[in-house]
């Protein structure tokens, strides 16, 4: 038997099991994970691996459901099956979102602990800080995580494309992981010294058991005091039996997590009598409110290829450049409000939307342009771009969707996957957000500092290359061909739905959920940094429970 069980082992459940540990070194701590340990494997270590990364043994490499809004196309998606989770697969950006997007989470939940002012030590705790000049109050210096700014690196294009971005009014940002995201910004990583932090590695584990390679089959619940249903520990499906004296804590992520909870007997009632699964805790929110940062990416066609502009051409060959991923600024914003109040009122015919909605005010930030000095197809977009060093990547990221999908069980079977609908672009608000961002990107493309690089963009097949002058229904028909997602998912297991403010699952007694499941609201981020917060905030609310 051990004290905590933690099921698991991504980003979170190290960060859980490591802190845990360090907070009472006479605890025992077991960390199951489905997949294997290879934070020493190169394509794992190195920045220019992660390309190859998509559809290998390393990530959980899902299709989605058909999606009605991309004319019933499957998109790719993705999660790290290894230990240290995503954060041992992801392109390793450092960014923590708008103070808004947290304010928002805490105010749903009415606990200031999830706002930003509540997360900020947590942010600062995982951080070791690239600049020591940088405002103490945001920043931490001797966290586990270093940050590296992917300025360190020169890219051939950075002038021009800055230049460009500038000249149609985007505002500088010099630190947008500072509360105020919006801007273009200096693109942070937590590659360091060229090499990836996967959280296991970065946090130790000492002391911690790991038990990889297996796969939990369901979370045993026994009858306990209050009508609650009390976790006891997990079985195998080897047929072990693993028992927790403490807690059981699920730390699986947005798409696994809720496969778990059903799998387990806990969630919508007619979900879980589809597959003859006895119901032990009825909780209807389990696998709802699925949302993803939908995404699309255009590809350039760039002049003097043959000068070693981007990768992979061989003479795009600075050593400093296998340090990172090609990128050099990131950029946020807010899309027109007139829009988007517009397409509130369309997907609220019935209710009258103000300047006050939470969608719109405070000022958010509501898409993310990233350029990306390489070609990044990625899988079951077709488009066939060329691998000859003659394009970049612009990727548009919607950061506050709207639209909602859900997770729900295939079968039985906890190594099948289970059925991911993103139901995504499913909002006119989503729709009016990657609009905005696509003609904003390519306004500055059509400057003379663009134009300085840029040739032309190349559409897939059959569609025709677009302008800033293009129509509503030309954009939409593009990403409806082409968008696909930055598998930045959350929500299945929502703050104030399925779990209390305190990760407890609803109904249950020594069972928690910590990962990106239980964030009930989008967030303007890429999400390592959110997780690392959350985990760490969890881990002392549960040691200061545990001592209580």
């Amino acid at each position: 038997m051990t004290d905590y069980l933690i099921v698991g082992g991504g980003l979170a459940g190290c960060v859980l099991a490591s802190r845990l540990k360090e907070h009472d070194a006479s605890l025992s701590i077991t960390v199951i994970e489905t997949g294997p340990n290879e934070h020493d494997h190169p394509l794992i270590t190195e920045p220019l691996g992660t390309m190859q990364l998509n559809n290998s043994r390393f990530q959980y490499n899902y299709k989605t459901v058909p999606q009605q809004h991309y004319d019933g196309r499957e998109v790719f998606q993705a999660g790290g099956k290894l230990l240290s989770g995503s954060s041992a697969v992801n392109y390793a950006a450092w960014s923590r979102g708008d103070r808004a997007d947290y304010d928002l989470w805490g105010k749903m939940v009415n606990d200031k602990r999830w706002t930003y002012d509540g997360l900020l030590p947590y942010f600062r705790k995982t951080e070791n800080h690239h600049d020591p000049q940088a405002d103490p109050h945001q920043h931490g210096f001797d966290g586990p995580i270093h940050s590296t700014p992917a300025l360190g690196r020169t890219y051939p294009l950075t002038k021009h494309l800055k230049e460009a971005y500038l000249k149609i009014g985007v505002k500088p940002n010099h630190d947008h992981n500072s509360g105020d995201n919006k801007g273009m910004a200096p693109h942070i990583e937590n590659w360091y010294k060229g090499k990836r932090q996967p959280a296991g590695k970065a946090y130790g584990l000492k002391g911690v058991e790991v038990l990889d390679n297996k796969t939990v089959k369901k979370i045993i619940l026994e009858d306990g005091p209050k009508n609650l249903r009390k976790a006891m520990g997990v079985e195998l499906t080897s047929g072990q039996i693993l028992k927790a004296n403490k807690e059981v804590i699920v730390c699986c992520g947005t798409i696994r997590t809720p496969q778990l909870l059903m799998l387990s007997g806990i969630g919508p009632a007619n979900e879980l009598k589809k597959h003859n699964i006895p119901l032990l805790v009825e909780l209807p929110d389990v696998g709802k409110n699925f949302n993803d940062h939908s995404s699309i990416t255009q590809f350039y066609r760039i002049r003097n290829p043959e000068n070693g502009l981007c990768a992979p051409s061989p003479a795009f060959n600075h050593p400093s450049y296998l340090e990172g991923f090609p990128t050099d600024y990131i950029i946020a914003e807010s899309a027109p409000i007139s829009a988007l109040k517009h397409a509130l009122q369309l997907d609220s015919p019935d209710q009258s939307v103000t300047g006050t909605d939470p969608c719109l005010f405070p000022p958010r930030s509501h898409y993310e342009i990233l350029p990306m000095y390489a070609p990044t197809e990625v899988p079951l977009t077709n488009m066939n771009i060329p691998l000859d060093g003659s394009v970049i990547s612009i990727g548009i990221i919607g950061l506050l969707p709207t639209s909602r999908g859900s997770v729900t069980l295939a079968s039985t079977n906890p190594k099948e996957d289970p059925l991911i609908n993103p139901n995504y672009y499913a909002t006119h608000f989503d729709r009016a957000v990657l609009r905005a961002a696509m003609r904003r990107k390519m306004t500055a493309f059509e400057t003379p500092e663009g134009q300085a690089v840029i040739v032309e963009e190349i559409p897939p097949a059959g569609f025709p290359a677009l302008t800033s002058k293009s129509t509503d229904d030309e954009l939409d028909a593009r990403v409806r061909r082409c968008a696909g997602t930055f598998y930045h998912t959350a929500g299945t297991a929502s703050m104030g739905r399925v779990v209390d403010t305190e990760c407890k699952v609803n109904g249950t007694s020594g069972l928690r959920i910590v990962d990106a499941s239980v964030v009930p609201t989008p967030i303007s981020a890429h999400y390592m940094v959110m997780v690392y917060a959350l985990a760490e905030q969890m881990a002392e609310i549960i040691s200061s429970s545990s001592k209580a």
